[in-house]
This record gives C-alpha cells, sequence and structure tokens, in this order.
C-alpha cells in the first residue's frame, strides 16, 4: 500500500501544475479554457527539443513554460479580439497545439535517453531515483503552489480574482478586465507547459500524443480536491487542487496494481468526473428539496437549460 502510494505522489505531483492552471482559468476566472490541453504538449514539446538541443533542463522548463503562456495569450486573444467564445477559442488552439508540437519537434516523438533532466541532477546527488522524483516534484510544488498564494494576495491579483467574480462589478471599479482576463490565461496555461516539460523529463520522451485527454485529468483533481477541503481562503485552495490530484493519482496507481486494463484508465476519469458532479447535483437538489415550490425549482430547470444552449456561441 505504501508502494501504491508513494508511486501515485511521485506522479501526482509532475501534474500539480497542470492541476493549479485548470483551478486559475476555471475557479479564479471563470474561463473554461481548453488550450490548457494543448500547452501541456506544447510544453512538453519545448522542453524536449531544448534539452536535445544543448540547453539546461530548468532553463528548457521555463522555456516550455513560456511556450504554453504564448497558447493562452493567443487563446485569450482571439476571445477577446474577435469576439469568440472562450470554449471555441480554446478547441482552436487546441488543434492547432497538435500540429504546433510536430513543428517544434520535427517528428511525433523524442526521447531524452542520455540527457540531463533535473531528476537526473537530483540523482547525481546521491538520490535515489524515486527520492530525487518525488522530492524535485514536492520542491516545484510548493514554489508553485507559495507564488500563487503570494500573487493571489497582491493588489493585482485582487484584481484578477475580482474580474473573474463578477466582470461587471471589476469593470465599474475601473480594473481594464480584458487585460487581467490575458494575464490570467496566461498564467494558467504557462502552468501547463510546466507540467508538460516536467513529465516529459520523468519519463524520458517527448510524445505528441502526451496531450491527449489531459484536461479531463486536471479537472478531476481540481473536483475531488475541493470536494475534500471547503475553503474560500486561497492557501488552503490551492493546495486542496495538490491534494485532489494526488488522490487521483493513488487511485489509478491502485486501480492499475488490482489489475485494471490500462486501456480503460481514460474512461474511469470520466467515470471519477461523473460521480462527482451527480453526488454535488444530487447535495444540492436536496438541499432545495424542502424549500421551494415544485413549479419554482421547474423554473430553475429550464432557465438552465436555456442558459447552456450553445447556438450563440457559432
Amino acid at each position: 500500500m505504501l508502494d501504491i502510494i508513494q508511486v501515485g505522489a511521485q506522479i501526482g505531483l509532475l501534474y500539480a501544475p497542470l492541476a493549479l492552471g485548470i483551478y486559475i482559468a476555471i475557479g479564479v476566472m471563470s474561463l473554461p479554457d481548453l488550450t490548457l490541453q494543448g500547452s501541456f504538449g506544447i510544453g512538453g514539446a519545448i522542453t524536449a527539443q531544448s534539452i536535445v538541443s544543448g540547453l539546461s533542463p530548468v532553463l528548457s522548463l521555463v522555456l516550455g513554460a513560456v511556450g504554453g503562456a504564448l497558447a493562452g495569450l493567443a487563446t485569450a486573444l482571439l476571445h477577446l479580439r474577435l469576439r469568440l467564445n472562450v470554449l471555441i477559442a480554446g478547441l482552436v488552439m487546441t488543434t492547432a497545439a497538435y500540429s504546433i508540437c510536430l513543428i517544434i519537434m520535427n517528428s511525433g516523438n523524442i526521447t531524452l535517453l542520455g540527457q540531463d533532466t533535473i531528476f537526473t541532477w537530483a540523482h547525481d546527488l546521491g538520490l535515489s531515483s524515486s527520492t530525487a522524483l518525488l522530492l524535485m516534484g514536492l520542491l516545484i510544488t510548493a514554489m508553485i503552489t507559495l507564488g500563487l498564494n503570494w500573487f493571489l494576495k497582491t493588489e493585482y491579483g485582487l484584481s484578477l480574482r475580482a474580474t473573474g467574480e463578477n466582470i461587471q462589478t471589476a469593470r465599474g471599479l475601473g480594473i481594464r478586465t480584458e487585460q487581467r482576463q490575458k494575464v490570467g490565461l496566461m498564467i494558467a496555461n504557462g502552468l501547463a507547459g510546466v507540467s508538460g516539460g516536467l513529465v516529459v523529463q520523468q519519463q524520458g520522451f517527448m510524445d505528441v500524443s502526451i496531450q491527449n485527454g489531459i484536461i479531463v485529468i486536471g479537472l478531476a483533481a481540481v473536483m475531488i480536491g475541493r470536494s475534500i477541503v471547503h475553503s474560500s481562503r486561497v492557501l488552503p485552495t490551492l493546495i486542496s487542487v495538490v491534494l485532489g490530484i494526488l488522490v487521483y493519482r493513488i487511485v489509478v496507481s491502485a486501480a492499475l496494481d488490482l489489475g485494471l486494463n490500462a486501456n480503460y484508465l481514460q474512461a474511469l476519469v470520466a467515470l471519477i468526473v461523473i460521480v462527482i458532479i451527480a453526488a454535488r447535483v444530487n447535495l444540492h437538489r436536496f438541499k432545495k428539496a424542502g424549500s421551494g415550490s415544485r413549479r419554482s425549482r421547474q423554473a430553475e430547470q429550464n432557465q438552465f437549460y436555456e442558459e447552456d444552449r450553445v447556438a450563440s456561441l457559432i
């Protein structure tokens, strides 16, 4: 059991920046940005190509983050300048990201065999491979979490949160909301790029398919974490997101240890998300069961159906 927890924590910490990025985009900015999936792949591609080109693993990781941030900026410009719904803008960028990764790598995959990574650096200090992976993942995740905690409490960070909470009120307070949305999406996608770079350095190769389904994994982590820890404060919320990805990866490790076919992993992720959403919806209905008439509940449901229509997006 301890081995399962250790493996889950080692891999989960690599995906923690992605989960934090999804929280920034959806939880802070209220923007359901699908670009995060493409940014994960772009970050991995840039990191791998930079390492094989002779750059240091740390600089390569930074460049991967910059690549992800630029993808987020592109989505923000599509959303703000061309008036594309953020879902459509993210879908367009995620589609483009696949080709961007191929262009960056000049092939479908890159191997890092024999190349230095941040994990081999830690291993060269005398640490075992598993310990190096765990400590480096913990160090990077802690730095990002504490950095976000500080940033979101600054005056600029508060204006970022205000923009996501109520954009009309934020504009009334003189906040340049369009700029805040650009910065928010750049931060979120930059974090996704960091995760892509970490995963590539850990597994020792970059494959263009690395990004497939990754956003659902991050979303599952955020939902699990927010279901475990209920807090409106910044640091506990960020920690809950990290906790969520750790729990998710431990569950996956346990499932594989019990003999689950790896081909079923994506279905397992989707099932986890569905179960969490269903639990939340049923709990919400249960709390409202004793309040309000049936007609009012029906009106609320009809309002949801109306707001959920997508014809206006195209």
